[in-house]
């Protein structure tokens, strides 16, 4: 697992082979030479592909760090220091495409839904129980285009709030305010936030 490249990647990361060795590029380019080849120390136990192929690999299956060391052959520490050093290089040099997603979604129809991701009960937060999911956790507004891409993710909120109210909460509906609304009534292009029209003239006004 730990020599070459490991098996099965598209599975792992959700990336074909070419574009994550395009994306393990990038990374280098910021690292260097030095991941496996340190001027000081010892190289790291797992070369930049297989790392950057462990950190994907946790984030888009969720899983925590000691299940993912025991599939690399490593150990949790390990994991948890790649993802510590890793994970903000990926933010960094994927942004032009997170942009790109963006911009465009903006342009044309969007869905929006909102989901409640289980955190159990903790102590100082209120509000976490949702009634309608009969769990607890946090409340997660997402808006992906017509093809299922994730085009924005807003701030977590407490489960307990509804998602009309949760989709303004999170950030999303300041960011989405030109563009979409929440409600149920169409998932399609250009849906306005509530407390705006259109006057007869087809421009944009605020209701007051």
């Amino acid at each position: 697992m730990i020599e070459g490249q490991p098996p099965r990647c598209e599975r792992m990361t959700g990336l074909r082979a070419g574009q994550l060795a395009e994306l393990v590029g990038r990374v280098r380019e910021i690292v260097g030479t030095e991941w496996e080849a340190p001027a000081v120390g010892r190289p790291h136990m797992l070369p930049l592909f297989a790392a950057v192929v462990a950190v994907l690999f946790g984030l888009r299956h969720n899983l925590p760090d000691d299940v993912v060391s025991e599939v690399f052959g490593c150990s949790q520490a390990t994991i948890t220091r790649y993802h510590d050093v890793l994970h903000p290089i990926l933010r960094w040099v994927t942004r032009p495409e997170v942009d790109q997603q963006y911009q465009r979604a903006q342009r044309e129809g969007v869905l929006v839904d909102g989901f409640v991701a289980p955190v159990g009960e903790r102590d100082g937060y209120d509000g976490l129980f949702s009634g309608k999911k009969h769990v607890s956790g946090q409340n997660v507004q997402v808006v992906a285009d017509l093809d299922g891409r994730v085009a924005d993710v807003g701030d977590p909120v407490p489960g307990a709030r509804h998602d009309a109210a949760a989709f303004d909460l999170s950030g999303i509906a300041h960011r989405w305010a030109a563009h979409y609304a929440p409600d149920g009534s169409r998932h399609a292009r250009r849906r306005r936030l509530p407390g705006h029209r259109r006057d007869h003239a087809g421009q944009e006004a605020t209701q007051r």
